[in-house]
């Protein structure tokens, strides 16, 4: 993916800002201090950034919760959180996939290299192009389908995963595809399918993802085994894993993609991103901490910011963020004490962050408050828990949470205690209700 920077003009009005805060004026930015701004960049001779649900700077987001593109609670028909390993049937059906698009693309583009006719290569580029188009809708199908079959309870969570992760594979090829031949087709003069691969590109994102990814590396035996998080409503999945110390989450709101005549400009679309994630936007790289990729129909915003990375996909039509992709580093992430039980010598306490998101379990000597290395389990109280592994030498374990309430269980030996954490939604995007939690500190 060639991902192109898009610089912006900073237009600070600091005089209404200062009026619209009703507070001391802002310091400078210095060697010491971060740079801050109570207004998003925007871009030149456009439309000012529309307004923010409350004024947000650098200062007032460094506690704040960030938030993310989720399901309506109401709408979730299905939650699961599911522990996968190495598995050879999916392990072998993916590098069969993988081997056979790759071959399928060099015959395809030695075609049209072997073509000495520049009509005839014209021809056979668009008709490439079109049959990339139409594999993607096959996609977009085959994604629904297998989203409407998990939330029905048709099939397993496990193969749901295997399934989104073939999708993942089968979308990777169709761009490596897609960009062999937008390379063919800039060398040639007067002939141009720029546009169409722009949107080809924004369209084959919708079917990867960083947990996806993950996913296939895992049943391909490339990464240890690990637990994902999924859940579904109608046209829409969330996706959550624990990778080496960091959240990964993606997320896809089919509904809120609007495919139709209206466009935006690339200024709009970080603005629709920054009026979305204010706290997070508030927070980001001043350096090459904003990119811009696309046109019209779709745009990728990707922002770097203090505590990690995010991918925001914004749909034209609806004027929404409608996929992302964040990755969290584990010890940036906000969280609550969700309480604290103490039996057999035990205190076990739990920071909660939301429904599918990370949990931190940390475990002492309830007498001398040393830690203790001990099993871990979560599941749904009253029902069948799931080891999701050991406290260790300091005590803790970050694990996710599940969909709906839960019971976590530390075990020593013959000392036992549970301790049940009721579910918190997460800080959706789409929400346009504050939440600001704040940040817990974690008892030693």
């Amino acid at each position: 993916m060639r991902a192109l920077p898009v610089t912006f003009a900073v237009l600070l009005v600091l005089s209404s800002v200062a009026a619209a805060a009703g507070t001391a004026a802002i310091s400078p930015p210095g060697p010491s201090t971060p740079a801050t701004t109570d207004a998003p960049a925007v871009g030149e001779g456009t439309d000012q950034l529309a307004p923010s649900r409350e004024l947000v700077t650098n200062h007032t987001a460094q506690n704040a919760t960030l938030g993310v593109l989720g399901i309506p609670p109401g709408t979730v028909e299905r939650s699961s959180l599911e522990t996968r390993t190495v598995d050879l049937g999916p392990s072998l059906a993916f590098e069969s996939n993988a081997t056979a698009a790759r071959m399928e693309t060099l015959r395809r583009v030695e075609r049209i290299e072997s073509t000495s006719d520049a009509d005839r290569r014209q021809q056979l580029l668009l008709e490439e192009m079109s049959d990339i188009e139409q594999r993607t809708v096959d996609l977009r199908a085959r994604q629904r389908t297998a989203i409407a079959a998990y939330g029905a309870g048709d099939i397993s969570a496990r193969t749901f995963l295997v399934e989104l992760a073939m999708i993942d594979i089968r979308a990777s090829a169709l761009e490596e595809r897609r960009d062999r031949i937008e390379d063919i087709a800039l060398a040639m003069s007067d002939f141009s399918i720029s546009q169409r691969s722009a949107d080809l590109e924004r369209e084959l994102d919708t079917f990867t993802g960083p947990v996806r990814g993950q996913a296939v590396d895992v049943l391909s035996g490339e990464e240890d085994s690990a637990r994902f998080f999924v859940q579904s409503a109608p046209d829409s999945v969330v996706l959550g894993v624990i990778d080496d110390g960091t959240y990964v989450r993606e997320a896809y709101r089919g509904t809120l993609r609007q495919r139709g005549s209206e466009t935006i400009t690339t200024p709009a679309a970080l603005n629709i991103t920054a009026e979305s994630y204010p706290n997070l936007y508030a927070l980001r790289n001043r350096q090459n901490g904003t990119d811009v990729v696309g046109s019209g129909d779709s745009y990728l915003v990707r922002i770097q910011h203090e505590r990690g990375e995010l991918s925001a996909f914004v749909d034209s039509g609806s004027e929404s963020v409608f996929k992302e992709f964040q990755r969290r580093p584990l010890d940036t992430m906000e969280t609550e004490k969700a309480g604290t039980s103490v039996k057999d010598g035990l205190r076990l306490t739990a920071y909660r962050s939301y429904s599918g998101g990370p949990v931190l379990v940390q475990l002492n000597d309830s007498e001398t408050g040393e830690p203790v290395d001990a099993r871990i389990t979560v599941g749904p109280s009253g029902g069948r828990s799931t080891s999701v592994g050991r406290t260790g030498a300091d005590g803790r374990l970050w694990t996710l949470a599940p969909g709906q309430s839960y019971q976590i269980t530390a075990i020593d030996d013959i000392s036992v205690v549970l301790l049940s954490v009721e579910s918190s939604p997460p800080p959706l995007v789409h929400d346009r209700q504050p939440n600001q939690t704040n940040v817990t500190p974690v008892e030693q």
